[in-house]
């Protein structure tokens, strides 16, 4: 029996087991979901004040216009910051799922972006903090300063937007871990990339105006990374499309060599 009929074998289940399979992998991460929501609600309170600490830093002043509003935004943020702690749990079972049914190339494809994906949204979010949420507010306190209107900021507002854009952030860093799935799957190319480059900057520059300000500054601070996210993905496009056309070149010496041998 050859490798890719036992890979099959090994891949084929039947419905049942397939149903089966899922509910136990989607029950255990809402068990893990419910416990990561319990223990951050524990300790959300220092998180909300440090995501808060930013814009008192500006002349901020919060409130709260409803009695359940600043419990409803503890709950909203524990339920944010629970998904991003258990998801490497989600790409797990997601890649546990999967994995059988995948050849050996996808699965060296894949199972390194489903990772390596975490450290590249991690980087996205921190820029997003450090850099780019700090001009927006400066930005916006400059725009709404008046000698008769003060700031009274909601918190659910004011979180919203900070998580908002720390997530907007993250997933816009993933670009190049997309790039190299599609890369090694074969349904992206290098190529492809450069040729509808102008096109994919005029569109992040847009995106750029949609989720800053309207300021030059503050959407070229955001447009600029996103550029070069883009030339990035380019890059590992083409490395990823070397390594394959090493490889296939390989396994056709190796063809070759077996069939002089018979």
């Amino acid at each position: 029996m050859s490798k890719k009929d036992s890979h099959n074998d090994e891949g084929n289940m039947s419905l049942v087991g397939h149903l089966r399979e899922v509910r136990n992998r989607i029950a255990l991460v809402f068990v893990a979901l419910i416990i990561a929501f319990i223990v951050c609600f524990s300790f959300i309170k220092p998180l909300a004040n440090l995501l808060l600490t930013m814009g008192r830093a500006y002349g901020f002043q919060y409130v709260y216009l409803s009695p359940s509003e600043l419990l409803t935004s503890y709950f909203k943020l524990s339920m944010i910051v629970a998904v991003v702690v258990i998801s490497p749990l989600m790409l797990y079972q997601i890649w546990g799922f999967v994995a059988p049914a995948l050849t050996r190339r996808e699965k060296k494809a894949i199972l390194p972006a489903l990772f390596g994906g975490l450290g590249f949204f991690a980087l996205g979010a921190a820029f997003s903090y450090f850099v780019a949420l700090p001009f927006m507010i400066q930005f916006l306190i400059n725009y709404s300063a008046s000698d008769f209107i003060h700031s009274a900021i909601s918190v659910a507002s004011y979180l919203d937007f900070m998580m908002g854009m720390l997530l907007t952030f993250g997933l816009v860093f993933e670009l190049p871990m997309l790039a190299f799935v599609l890369s090694s799957l074969g349904l992206l190319t290098p190529q492809l990339l450069r040729k509808v480059r102008s096109y994919a900057i005029v569109v992040i520059f847009i995106v750029a105006a949609i989720i800053t300000p309207p300021d030059v500054v503050s959407q070229f601070m955001i447009a600029v990374p996103m550029v070069a996210l883009y030339e990035l993905s380019i890059l590992i496009s083409a490395a990823v499309v070397r390594r394959k056309r090493k490889h296939e070149e390989e396994d056709d010496d190796d063809e070759d060599d077996d069939d002089e041998d018979e």
